[in-house]
């Protein structure tokens, strides 16, 4: 499987001081989605997956629109949160505002949820999960979108990679970031981390 993990563009939480769970995409985050669109349209996407957040969906419209191919949202891979609680929309109002998307897990009635207690532990384990999910899932030459956040593409890289998850390792993540790992039988390749530019095609 080639997985490229793909920060949100900017969104307007990324804009404010105060905590803001779930927030759109700005004028800047779009046109950021668009380079994503660029600089993916050659690459042989066969999988596009997201988390449940608005801006990470986004951020994988132009893509799917491009593509014709379905968003599938993994509710395990929205952001890490300790600031409390959080309930998302319900499996309908999603539907409605993003038609491009269809649901991988069950989505309670009341809406997702996110109970916003996560430590490094917890943040860790939700990871391993998701790598597990994705090498049993894409066991072959299957070429994977994932659009998710800084805070859960750190705990995945550091999952995939092998790496101790309570050592200060980070990556540099601006809006739009993609990370490209080949990851198969014998390990895990590193192949490309940056914005995107003239890889494909």
């Amino acid at each position: 499987m080639d997985l490229f993990l793909i920060r949100h563009g900017q969104s307007i939480g990324n804009t404010v001081t105060y905590d803001m769970a779930d927030g759109e995409l700005t004028e800047l985050g779009r046109s950021q989605a668009g380079k994503v669109l660029a600089g993916m349209k050659d690459a042989g996407v066969t999988h596009i997956v997201s988390s449940p957040l608005q801006r990470a969906i986004e951020t994988a419209q132009p893509l799917a629109r491009a593509t014709g191919l379905p968003i599938r949202v993994w509710t395990e891979t929205f952001e890490v949160r300790s600031k409390g609680a959080y309930r998302g929309p319900t499996g309908p109002e999603m539907r409605k505002a993003y038609p491009e998307i269809g649901f991988e897990d069950e989505i309670e009635p009341e809406g997702w949820y996110c109970s916003g207690d996560e430590d490094e532990e917890k943040a860790h384990g939700r990871a391993l999960r998701v790598l597990e999910r994705l090498r049993r899932e894409f066991p072959g030459d299957e070429r994977v979108a994932l659009f998710s956040h800084s805070g859960f593409n750190r705990r995945l890289l550091l999952a995939a990679l092998g790496l101790d998850h309570r050592s200060g390792v980070r990556f540099l993540q601006s809006n739009g970031t993609m990370f490209w790992l080949h990851i198969g039988g014998e390990g895990v390749d590193l192949r490309y981390i940056g914005d995107f530019g003239p890889l494909f095609g």
